[in-house]
């Protein structure tokens, strides 16, 4: 392998463009913490920021089967389930939740209620963040879901409205008591090679730079924060080293898009090992240190490469075979493979 050519990570221009908007978006959190007690209490210790991997195609997936509940709750079968509505940074507290008094959602014709209210009749943050809602009833309308629900707190009635399945800023209280029955104390690896943090207090984050077969003892978990990151479970986990921070996950695909479910496997996979790679994978140690580096060579297999950068964005074919069998592409690059070896890295 010592001739073989490594290639810089997928999509970095991307990649500095989320972190940026991650940076405006997060400049103050509060975290809310795992509680059984219903609503949520606050702390204002560390937190953890989400990157996105370079995994997850954006190919429409096969939701689980309806009968699957520990996977997946379908939205029809969300009456008398509870959702926590999650916090949110202060840029974007201003906007409220997209939750409302009225079936009429934002085209209701009333005047805004400025005690309950802001624009386009969003409900307020401070009448929401850390409360539950209780689902009382669920409405098929068109393609999507008319949701009711009652905030246990007030007895208040609130509505809302799926977008490809989905209501963003609330998440299933269900999935944070699994994630804590299910991850508490247990050991995992980072597939994404780092964790986040976040010190609210001082208003600063970053990441912990990890390899991929370096141990996470997941200390607790706790409720994320909307509308980023986009998994509502943060597990909170500690190095060899003792440094800390946050891996966030999905625990289930309740209240997911359905066009980033996987029905193949589980809503964790892209972002961790259960078990240590290199005990899965009998790989050269040149593959494990391109892999650390999230880089590609020459030479490397399907699996490996899925190891490294995640799922393609989209696969393309070459009927004529001018170039290779098959491409896998990566935001501005592409990988070139015959059968089931990378041949060539390039740019778009």
């Amino acid at each position: 392998m010592s001739n073989l050519r490594q290639q810089q990570k997928p999509p970095k221009v991307k990649r500095r463009a989320y972190v940026t908007c991650a940076v405006a978006a997060l400049a103050t959190i509060s975290m809310t913490w795992y509680s059984h007690s219903g609503d949520a209490s606050k702390s204002p210790t560390g937190a953890g920021v989400s990157t996105p991997s370079a995994s997850g195609a954006k190919k429409a997936r096969a939701a689980p089967a309806s009968s699957d509940s520990s996977r997946m709750v379908p939205v029809n079968r969300w009456t008398g389930k509870k959702f926590m509505v999650l916090d949110k940074p202060k840029l974007f507290r201003k906007f409220g939740y997209e939750l409302y008094l009225t079936k009429d959602l934002s085209t209701s014709v009333k005047h805004i209620d400025t005690s309950f209210e802001v624009d386009k009749h969003h409900l307020r943050y401070d009448k929401c963040c850390g409360t539950l809602l209780t689902v009382v009833a669920v409405e098929k309308v068109a393609d999507e879901w008319l949701v009711s629900f009652s905030q246990n707190r007030t007895n208040l009635s609130m509505f809302g409205k799926t977008h490809k399945g989905a209501i963003e800023g609330i998440a299933c209280i269900d999935d944070l008591d699994k994630a804590a029955a299910q991850w508490t104390g247990r050991v995992v690896y980072s597939r994404r090679r780092f964790i986040d943090t976040y010190d609210s207090v001082v208003g600063t984050f970053g990441t912990v730079k990890v390899n991929i077969q370096d141990r996470l003892t997941v200390t607790g978990v706790r409720w994320g924060t909307t509308p980023l990151p986009p998994k509502p479970v943060w597990l909170c986990v500690s190095t060899n080293e003792k440094e800390t921070g946050i891996v966030p996950i999905c625990q289930t695909w309740t209240n997911v898009m359905l066009d980033k479910v996987n029905a193949d496997g589980n809503p964790w996979d892209e972002d961790l090992f259960e078990k240590n790679p290199m005990e899965i994978y009998s790989w050269d140690s040149s593959i494990w240190k391109a892999i650390n580096s999230h880089t590609i060579v020459s030479g490397m297999s399907k699996e490996q490469v899925r190891v490294s950068w995640g799922q393609p964005q989209r696969v393309t074919t070459d009927a004529a075979k001018q170039l290779c069998d098959e491409q896998w592409l990566y935001g501005s690059q592409f990988l070139c493979l015959d059968h089931d070896t990378v041949t060539s890295v390039g740019g778009r």
